[in-house]
């Protein structure tokens, strides 16, 4: 079999991770360097100054891979998309809840990134990055812990014996008797509603400080819808007399003051509805009663066309 030295070009789907990397981690060091600027809480600036770096480290590792191609430097979010001097619109509980949602975030498009890449540069990069997320995530979530801020998911009680399903109606949902909601679908509902908090928040902000008319209205629409949804999937839980994550709204200052553009708030929350879109889904496909199935499925089609929306605007 003939072998061949030359270099392997990069394929389509590992320069879509690259660019959309860069564009993400070129909005979120804009978002670091601003709540820098006000933080006061020792644990939770030492996550911050840590999520900086990753930040800052992944843009130059980027384009680096990216000019090796012979590709342009990704047009991302810049110094003129921030004025750090801007008074706070966000408290130092926000922002520690907000770190450990993003850390999430991070995680899940890594995963799916390294599950397309072949090169082995690429791979080693991308492992390297999925270990550096995963500390920032350990890093949040011991300070959510230890400050009491985070909600923990519910515990079950009942410690029942191995059984099989053996009958419909076990994925029935409206008519008759309902079985009680399962292990596997509360921590689908859970985590959604944990980041359907987070961002409902920070469409609160970004409402109250975009400079747009039109940027100001899809803020609170968005929001509007994600506290529909909320309480659709607290109604979920409760029904199960399960308790709910605590919220954050309280954690947003009176500033009028926009630390940020509209280009980069618009940007930031279109992609956060679009992943919503993926989490909605995630969470359907483990869920086998069709009543929560349909209440997803109608969540999904609700938030698409929002998204859809925003980036129209």
């Amino acid at each position: 079999m003939e072998t061949s030295d030359h270099k392997d070009k990069i394929s389509a789907s590992e320069l879509a991770n690259l660019w959309t990397q860069y564009i993400n981690d070129s909005l979120a060091r804009c978002m670091f360097l601003y709540f820098l600027n006000h933080v006061k809480d020792k644990d939770i600036i030492q996550v911050l100054q840590y999520a900086l770096e990753l930040t800052e480290r992944h843009l130059q590792k980027v384009e680096v891979f990216l000019a090796k191609e012979g590709y342009p430097t990704p047009k991302g979010f810049t110094d003129e998309d921030v004025t750090v001097e801007a008074p706070p619109l966000f408290t130092d509980t926000y922002i520690i809840v907000y770190l450990h949602i993003m850390a999430v975030h991070g995680l899940t498009r890594y995963a799916g990134a390294i599950g397309n890449v072949v090169r082995e540069d690429q791979r080693k990069y991308f492992k390297g990055v999925i270990s550096e997320t995963l500390e920032l995530h350990d890093m949040a979530t011991k300070v959510l812990t230890e400050k009491g801020i985070i909600s923990k998911p519910p515990s079950l009680n009942n410690h029942q014996n191995v059984e099989f399903i053996k009958k419909q109606d076990f994925i029935k949902g409206w008519l008759g008797k309902r079985r009680p909601i399962s292990a596997v679908e509360i921590s689908g509902i859970y985590l959604n509603l944990q980041k359907t908090l987070t961002k409902t928040v920070l469409e609160l902000g970004f409402s109250q400080v975009a400079k747009s008319k039109e940027v100001r209205k899809f803020m609170e629409r968005s929001r509007d819808l994600c506290n529909k949804h909320f309480k659709m999937l607290s109604s979920m839980l409760i029904e199960e007399n399960l308790h709910i994550p605590r919220t954050f709204e309280t954690e947003v200052t009176d500033s009028i003051i926009s630390p940020f553009s509209d280009k980069l708030m618009m940007f930031h929350i279109s992609t956060l509805l679009s992943s919503a879109i993926g989490y909605y889904g995630e969470a359907m496909s483990m869920c086998q009663r069709k009543d929560l199935s349909v209440d997803f499925a109608k969540m999904i089609a609700e938030i698409g066309l929002l998204a859809e929306d925003g980036m129209n605007i």
